[in-house]
C-alpha cells in the first residue's frame, strides 16, 4: 500500500502549529478518511468537536484543526524531511 504525507494545521487565536504525519492507505481517499478520524480525537478532552470542511473545531471554536494537504510520498522522503526539520547543524 502507498504512503501519504498528511499536513495538519492547528490554530488557536493567532497561534498556528503545523503537524506532519505519515499514513499508509490503499488510496488518497482512504488516507483522508483515516486522517479525519485521527483529527476528530486530536484534542482528547473535547468529546464533541464540531465538524467543519476538512477538519474540526474544539472547545467552542477556540481551536481549529484542519487537513491542509495529502500527497503521495515514501517513508524515506518523510524520514529525510523529519531529520532536516529536527537537526541543528552548527557547521
Amino acid at each position: 500500500m502507498p504512503d501519504y504525507w498528511i499536513k495538519i494545521s492547528e490554530s488557536e487565536e493567532e497561534d498556528i502549529r503545523r503537524h506532519h504525519y505519515l499514513i499508509t492507505a490503499q488510496n488518497e481517499d482512504e488516507a483522508k478518511k483515516s486522517a479525519l478520524m485521527f483529527m476528530e480525537r486530536f484534542i482528547d478532552d473535547d468529546e464533541h468537536p464540531e465538524r467543519i470542511e476538512d477538519g474540526f473545531m474544539f472547545y467552542n471554536k477556540a481551536i481549529v484543526v484542519k487537513l491542509e494537504s495529502i500527497k503521495p510520498t515514501t517513508k524515506e522522503k518523510f524520514k529525510d524531511f523529519l531529520l532536516k526539520l529536527h537537526t541543528i547543524d552548527m557547521t
